[in-house]
């Protein structure tokens, strides 16, 4: 096992999975349910991760992730979920946040840093490019 593994669940329902504990990705069809690949990131690319995790105080930030409401903000519908489960050497932390809230956050706009390298690190693959579409949509 590596020093660094992590599941990390996305989009509207978390339907999206990366895990690398057991090296799958589960891509959300929508209305076509969902399916499951073997995944497997590469050492770089979970540097990558692990370098950003610590760049933004990842491990610090609280289990559950809400974005203060303090002046102008706009909610969205639908909105992503984002769950993490990480193990980095000895330390283990989860995450869990509801991104419904858009607004002047430096920790909100930091964790959508993360976010963002993840799933382009997944969409840069070519197992994902061999994965079906996505039919229908969220409301």
């Amino acid at each position: 096992m590596r020093d660094f593994n992590f599941k990390f669940s996305y989009g509207v329902n978390e339907r999206n999975i990366i895990n690398t504990f057991q090296n799958t990705y589960t891509k959300d069809l929508i209305s076509d349910g969902d399916t499951t690949v073997p995944f497997t990131l590469s050492a770089n690319d979970l540097k990558q991760i692990l370098d950003k995790m610590n760049e933004i105080g990842f491990f610090e930030y609280p289990d559950t992730f809400i974005v203060p409401t303090e002046g102008p903000v706009t909610i969205v519908r639908p909105f992503s979920i984002y769950r993490f489960d990480v193990c980095a050497k000895v330390s283990k932390k989860h995450l869990y946040w509801k991104d419904e809230i858009k607004n002047e956050n430096a920790q909100a706009t930091k964790l959508r840093e993360l976010n963002a390298l993840i799933i382009g690190i997944i969409q840069s693959k070519p197992e994902y490019s061999q994965l079906p579409l996505a039919s229908g949509g969220y409301l």
